[in-house]
């Protein structure tokens, strides 16, 4: 089992090889290495011993030092992606087309995989304990459930009660519902009515939104969309909006996120069209996927270039994702959970 150190050294080690063979500039290399990364043993750190047996340690794309000198949250995603068309074909796709919700259950052979279950159930507590972003078309795909860790975890309680005990324990300990936010992205007038968002708040209908369920939500989105919006949902105790100017500017949001709120990490779950659109603006800086392996039923299914989300060879150092450093995998049986990292925008994100 690698520990910490050993993690640490064959990273800075990899950053070192990709600069020497100019994979890497000469800025992007400095920042990674300043940047750092931090490290959680699950058994000692998180006191999770059954967990630890199977996911030993997390990784983070950045030290607490480097983070606590952020003028933005460090924001990571999560994804599950799939090979696809064979096996050893090195594609992944992370949805099927037509199919609610991407075919997720059949992009892990028909039911929730292990690996994914934990994998996603522990992202939401160290990352996204203290905020999670979703769009609001996203919002709405689910909108009679509120996406905590739970929403991964509940598949291990009947099957996996051990695991699940050291879930629920550790969810006590990291995430204080007084100060953890969902935040809602609503980019303009014309999502809101695609999404159905006022016809579906109306009728009490969105679990996040139900005054009943205590839940804490900041509306991230313009003047125009503030004006016509904060009249149908109302401020309150609960729910408050982040007014980003005329234009949607994401960058301003996530700053008064950190000024007024005090979010230091956020999980971004609002989909694949978000998360390249911040990475763009270098305000992503990681991204946690676990990997499934080939299952022949996806065959039977659209799948086009809009599904792929990354391919072997595509990344910095040959791995997966485009423009990515693969930072650290574990595997899970058949299933790999995987830690990429991206260079962050230091004019943008550091005070």
């Amino acid at each position: 089992m690698m520990d910490s150190d050993s993690i640490k050294k064959d990273y800075f080690d990899k950053l070192m090889l990709l600069a020497e063979n100019n994979l890497l500039d000469h800025d992007t290399s400095t920042h990674y290495k300043k940047r750092g990364i931090k490290i959680y043993d699950t058994y000692k750190d998180l006191k999770c011993s059954h967990l630890s047996k199977i996911i030993p340690y997390i990784v983070i794309g950045a030290s607490d030092e480097f983070v606590s000198k952020m003028s933005v949250p460090y924001q990571s995603t999560s994804f599950i992606a799939a090979e696809a068309f064979s096996p050893n074909s090195g594609v992944f796709i992370f949805k099927l087309l037509g199919l609610r919700g991407g075919g997720v259950t059949l992009l892990t052979g028909g039911s929730r995989k292990l690996g994914d279950n934990i994998f996603a159930s522990l992202h939401r507590m160290i990352v996204g304990n203290q905020a999670i972003m979703v769009t609001v078309n996203n919002m709405m795909e689910n909108y009679g459930q509120i996406w905590s860790w739970d929403f991964f975890g509940k598949h291990l309680e009947d099957q996996h009660p051990a695991l699940y005990s050291d879930l629920l324990n550790l969810s006590r300990k990291l995430v204080h519902p007084d100060n953890f936010y969902f935040i809602v992205s609503v980019r303009s007038l014309e999502s809101i009515v695609e999404s159905r968002l006022v016809e579906f708040y109306e009728k009490n209908k969105i679990a996040m939104l139900n005054q009943k369920n205590n839940q804490k939500v900041i509306i991230l989105t313009t003047s125009t969309v503030y004006a016509y919006l904060s009249k149908i949902i109302k401020e309150s105790s609960l729910i408050t909006y982040i007014d980003t100017g005329k234009e949607f500017d994401m960058h301003k949001g996530l700053w008064i996120l950190r000024e007024k709120y005090g979010v230091r990490y956020l999980l971004n779950d609002g989909g694949r069209h978000m998360s390249e659109s911040i990475r763009a603006e270098g305000l992503l800086g990681e991204e946690r996927i676990t990997l499934e392996p080939f299952n022949p039923v996806t065959l039977n299914y659209d799948i086009d270039d809009t599904c792929i989300l990354g391919k072997k060879g595509w990344g910095v150092d040959k791995s997966e994702l485009k423009g990515s450093i693969l930072l650290n995998s574990i595997k899970i049986d058949v299933e790999k959970a995987n830690v990429y990292v991206y260079p962050l925008d230091e004019s943008k994100v550091l005070s």
